[in-house]
């Protein structure tokens, strides 16, 4: 059945490698995603063509629960915004919101933590594309945790739990970047 996956948010390259990972990992999810990001050149397109959901503010976890309420699994990324270098570097991730705590307990649906490293490095926060360079290609990696189903806690518990998730798997990612 449907999952919520919640990630880590460096770079807006992490909506792409997601994307293509939950492609070759084989699962149908769909991305929530800013509202603004749809309204820009080309970039509505792309977003549109990956099958993202434009969301604004807390009408985020009602669609999402609509999307995994018909059989489909949803993204989150619960920093809400592509998070400053200096907010993740302590722990590896920013603060999170607690939607994805509410989701959780609403819907019932079992969590999944994601964790992604190097993205920042393909993408940086303050760039306007990509930095694509043939010759020196990044290591992008991916890490997840399977968290389950989150019952019987109030919102901000049910966030902490899945936060933690995310943090390890992030941590365990920038590791495996350290160590190459």
């Amino acid at each position: 059945g449907p999952v919520i996956l919640a990630a880590n948010h460096r770079s807006l390259a992490d909506l792409l490698f997601a994307a293509a990972l939950y492609h070759l990992w084989g699962w149908p999810v769909r991305s929530l995603v800013a509202a603004a990001y749809f309204e820009k050149p080309g970039v509505g397109s792309l977003l549109r063509g990956l099958g993202c959901i434009p969301v604004s503010g807390r009408e985020a976890v009602e669609r999402a629960a609509e999307i995994l309420a018909e059989g489909t699994s949803v993204a989150i990324m619960p920093e809400g915004r592509v998070v400053r270098p200096e907010e993740w570097q302590p722990t590896g991730v920013g603060e999170a919101r607690t939607g994805v705590g509410r989701l959780a307990l609403e819907s019932k649906r079992p969590v999944i933590a994601v964790g992604a490293a190097g993205t920042e490095v393909l993408w940086p926060r303050k760039s306007t594309l990509p930095r694509v360079r043939p010759w020196r290609r990044p290591l992008l990696v991916a890490r997840h945790e399977v968290i389950g189903v989150v019952e019987n806690l109030e919102a901000r518990v049910a966030l902490e739990k899945i936060w933690e998730g995310v943090r390890r798997q992030v941590n365990l990612a920038d590791q495996v970047r350290k160590d190459s």
